[in-house]
């Protein structure tokens, strides 16, 4: 069985089990299985699907599977929520904490995101986790960290840092749009494309005249990500004014 209908298979064995109990949730999902996910209930009436990280513009989510007219589910039991402190004169990255916590033998869709650019750090686990983690995440390489318990009301809100750019493009095609945002050449685009480094709101997109809408967000390997914010009007020379924000 291929590995999306192993997670599509799994997400309909949870829907099962919140029509009988009324409420099931996943494990964390990255963004691009949160699509599939997306797409795959669109059409079934009898599951209410909603996604939560444990706070507002997460990005590594739990599905959320409630049969109507049951009740909300108890969010606070789908998230425990741990600061990871530790010495004012050393520096931890996201790296640094995701590798430790790999190398505890915690496997990825059983914590969430990771909020390194605090002190102290932040992450969201699964709630059955919590305990492990703080008894046994007591280093990040040579840097020794202590973690707790925090309240789901101390994680911030994740706002996105953009610079913004304004440019025009002859279309909103895939390769177009990817030359305003990264500087780069069409030929450049184009090879950087059929490599396979492009994705297109977390999928891999390998089609160059893919047509772009609002909002889609475009991540190139070894170059960032960027977000098609706006497009609209046209130039005296048919080409279509865009702002782009540049992570």
């Amino acid at each position: 069985m291929e590995e999306k209908d192993l997670l599509l298979g799994h997400m309909d064995d949870l829907a099962n089990r919140a029509v009988k109990k009324g409420c099931a949730a996943s494990k964390f999902l990255t963004p691009a299985e949160a699509q599939r996910v997306t797409a795959h209930f669109r059409y079934r009436p009898d599951v209410a699907l909603s996604f939560d990280g444990g706070f507002e513009g997460a990005e590594r989510v739990r599905a959320v599977l409630q049969h109507p007219g049951r009740g909300a589910c108890d969010r606070a039991g789908l998230f425990a929520a741990l600061a990871v402190a530790y010495r004012p004169r050393d520096t931890l990255r996201h790296r640094d904490i995701l590798g430790a916590l790999m190398a505890l033998g915690v496997g990825r869709d059983t914590f969430g995101d990771i909020l390194a650019d605090r002190r102290p750090a932040l992450l969201v686990c699964l709630p059955e986790l919590g305990g492990y983690i703080r008894e046994n995440f007591t280093k990040a390489g040579r840097v020794g960290v202590g973690v707790s318990a925090v309240g789901l009301d101390a994680l911030p809100a994740r706002t996105e840092d953009l610079t913004i750019k304004t440019d025009t493009v002859a279309s909103l095609r895939l390769d177009t749009v990817l030359c305003a945002a990264f500087g780069l050449s069409r030929t450049k685009a184009a090879e950087l494309i059929a490599a396979g480094l492009v994705s297109l709101d977390y999928i891999l997109c390998m089609q160059p005249a893919k047509e772009l809408e609002e909002g889609a967000l475009l991540s190139v390997r070894g170059l960032g990500r960027a977000r098609l914010l706006e497009a609209g009007g046209v130039s005296r020379k048919g080409r279509i004014f865009v702002r782009i924000g540049c992570y």
